[in-house]
């Protein structure tokens, strides 16, 4: 009988685009709403934070563009890694003694290193491992692959790390299988695309092939996270 975790990746089959893709970005958009809301003060949760600079380019845009924490947490966490960066670029204690270069480019560079990941990478990781194992385990069943072939498919980095855990060769050549097909269906749809953009067919107009490009971009690097 499938998991409670594969019944949510059926869900998530019935979805436009990569399922393992859109798990996973709601895992790490529910992280992230509830570090704000509940460690913004962790001692431990802003020891990382100081560490890795609070979040990556990618997680710190998200949390503000989906209103995951409020500009009072975010002030509150900037200020902190502001003041940090501040006190370890002071350059000697004692006002009267005149400064010495050598030892303040060492501390500038080294204040400017991260010494942690962003937070949100690591958690996202731990998400896509208990989403794929729980998909890995369940794969066998015929409600967990039907569900797969109706979806439109893992993206290929996603389909790269199923593969690399797949030890039964029937189960292996059978997702193989499942995504050359998608592929295929995907390199016709471009094909009609472009043919359709030349001047002779541009009145035909478009049909299922219109987003085959959005779609080619989401399958090789993943889905969109801003869906």
């Amino acid at each position: 009988m499938p998991s409670i975790r594969s019944h949510t990746f059926v869900e998530a089959c019935h979805e436009p685009g990569c399922p393992v893709c859109r798990l996973e970005q709601r895992g790490v958009e529910r992280y992230l709403d509830n570090q704000f809301y509940e460690n913004v003060n962790s001692p431990a949760w802003r020891d990382h934070l100081r560490a890795s600079h609070a979040f990556c380019h990618e997680h710190a845009w998200l949390a503000v563009n989906k209103r995951l924490g409020d500009a009072l947490g975010f002030s509150i966490i900037y200020h902190d890694i502001v003041n940090n960066i501040l006190r370890q670029w002071q350059e000697d204690g004692n006002p009267g003694r005149g400064p010495r270069r050598g030892s303040l480019r060492e501390k500038v560079l080294a204040a400017l290193g991260l010494r942690q990941r962003c937070p949100v990478c690591e958690h996202r990781e731990e998400i896509t491992r208990n989403i794929l194992s729980a998909l890995l385990y369940d794969l066998p069943g015929v409600e967990v692959m039907d569900a797969l072939r109706l979806s439109e498919g893992l993206c290929l980095p996603h389909l790269k790390l199923s593969l690399d855990q797949i030890q039964d060769g029937s189960v292996y050549e059978s997702i193989v299988a499942v995504h050359r097909e998608k592929l295929e269906t995907l390199k016709v749809e471009l094909a009609e695309f472009i043919r359709k953009n030349d001047y002779q067919a541009i009145k035909e107009g478009f049909g299922s092939e219109g987003d085959a490009w959005l779609r080619a971009i989401g399958m090789i690097v993943g889905s969109r996270k801003d869906r």
